[in-house]
């Protein structure tokens, strides 16, 4: 046997035959058998109005009170083509008794054909009779207040954000599927009604069944398996099909992840890799684009921060360190990074001259090596005019000079360094390239710093915002290109 709730419970042991209601008749109009004879044959249809029908009004009241008392509360009103609700708290022992159930929607309407009118009760069990045809979700017994029954009290709290509605209407007339606001009024089709009330009762239905399985695994974890783990294997928890997709679907935006919740995203992604590519591969690969496109974006940003920011020559070299792709744009053909800040060779016997780049790279499809040295964008590239030309600075002339001596000491010594190496290398043509500065804007510097850099054998000078210029026709290149607006359709293009 179903257990009561507390309001049922407490309603049994009442010995003063309440609540109560009262009713006024005064404003309908019961008709007689051939009256609703007549419309039923439908004879006198046109000439029957709510006139005719009037309409009547049961109030309430928890306690006892003579019909001529103040103290009743109107909670139905009834006419031939509606049925109007009006919601109240109905303990009288309740701090707010009487007042609305609800804290916007005070009244809650639903309309009926004119060829069937609603009763005009004169008892209580009219009252139930009448209530008995009320849309299913919609409570049934008056003596526990009317509206929605507890389940679905989502539906009001989610009109009550509506400002100036105050009034709830069912209808299952034409736009049975409406949701729309008219003033003060909320119009709800019956048939969406069924379809919210069906996804409620799967929600809760889920959270019950889901519920009930983790307390189980909860119990299992900590009793069987954690007293004797080698019989009792560890289980994982089971997820309900489609509950992912159930969950993202129930709001029209983007739901916003937890640090946590993206965590475990991204680790299911990782995990699903493999079914994904035999049963999704074209979504797998729709998102492999899409996390590359949003990526370089988000690395785009970072590099244009750091460089208002004049971000310091070791934040660059970690930021290189994390991104290699940025190195990746020096060079013309793919490379991989092969370590940091590598030794390259010039020590002594006594263990003095070593010297480090800043990376060691190399073609991925020969192994050959380059050498990266970065220095900081705020270097300047030139130095003072010399007769009308400008000569390279001191830091640029330092720094191919410092990479020719690296390159001198990687192509020596290579055998001896590539030992340890898990990669396969090789020192044909070593690569030296020098990250320095940004481009001059006069055109006598630009002139200046193109004629230097075009002169030096095998070193390759690039400037910072050139690296950021090639990262953003990349990113605009991954870009979807917008589709072309249909031409508009002319009149002789129709078929009729």
């Amino acid at each position: 046997m179903p257990s009561l709730r507390p309001s049922q419970y407490a309603m049994q042991q009442r010995t003063d035959g309440g609540p109560f209601l009262r009713f006024d008749l005064e404003d309908a109009m019961i008709l007689t058998e051939e009256e609703l004879e007549a419309i039923e044959s439908d004879s006198e249809y046109e000439s029957i109005s709510e006139e005719v029908y009037g309409i009547s009004r049961v109030y309430y009241s928890d306690v006892a009170l003579p019909d001529d008392a103040p103290g009743w509360h109107l909670i139905l009103k009834i006419a031939a083509d509606y049925l109007t609700l009006y919601p109240i708290i109905t303990r009288s022992g309740h701090p707010e008794y009487a007042q609305p159930k609800y804290d916007t929607i005070t009244s809650i309407i639903i309309t009926r054909p004119v060829y069937q009118p609603y009763v005009h009760p004169s008892d209580q069990y009219a009252v139930d009779e009448l209530l008995n045809g009320l849309p299913a979700g919609l409570s049934k017994d008056w003596r526990y207040g009317l509206g929605f029954h507890y389940e679905y009290r989502y539906i009001l709290q989610a009109l009550g954000g509506l400002e100036g509605v105050d009034t709830l209407i069912l209808h299952g007339g034409s736009g049975h599927n409406d949701a729309k606001i008219k003033g003060n009024e909320f119009y709800l089709g019956i048939n969406r009604l069924e379809q919210l009330k069906k996804s409620l009762d799967r929600l809760t239905q889920r959270h019950q069944r889901e519920t009930a399985a983790d307390k189980k695994l909860v119990c299992y974890t900590s009793l069987l398996h954690q007293s004797a783990p080698e019989l009792y294997l560890p289980r994982a928890r089971k997820l309900a099909p489609d509950m992912l997709a159930d969950l993202v679907s129930l709001g029209s935006a983007s739901p916003k992840l937890s640090p946590k919740d993206q965590q475990q995203i991204t680790k299911l992604a990782q995990q699903s890799v493999p079914s994904l590519a035999k049963s999704e591969p074209r979504t797998l690969y729709s998102l492999k684009a899409e996390i590359e496109l949003v990526t370089l974006g988000e690395l785009i940003e970072v590099y244009r921060k750091m460089m208002d920011n004049n971000a310091s020559e070791s934040k660059w070299q970690t930021f290189l360190s994390e991104n290699p792709f940025v190195l990746d744009m020096a060079f013309g053909y793919p490379v991989k990074k092969i370590a940091d800040q590598p030794y390259v060779g010039g020590k002594s016997f006594h263990g003095q001259g070593g010297q480090y780049s800043d990376f060691l790279m190399a073609a991925k499809a020969t192994g050959n090596l380059a050498l990266i040295e970065i220095k900081h964008p705020q270097h300047d590239l030139l130095g003072k005019p010399y007769r009308k030309t400008f000569p390279p600075s001191y830091e640029l002339s330092g720094s191919v000079a410092q990479i020719i001596s690296q390159r001198s000491h990687v192509q020596r010594e290579i055998y001896g360094l590539a030992y340890d190496l898990e990669e396969r290398v090789h020192a044909h043509a070593v690569a030296a390239i020098v990250i320095i500065g940004r481009t001059p804007n006069e055109e006598n510097k630009q002139r200046a710093f193109e004629q230097y850099r075009n002169g030096l054998k095998d070193v390759l000078v690039v400037t910072f915002d050139e690296l950021q210029v090639r990262l953003e026709s990349i990113h605009q290149a991954l870009m979807p290109k917008p589709q072309d607006a249909p031409e508009p359709t002319e009149d002789e293009d129709l078929p009729f």
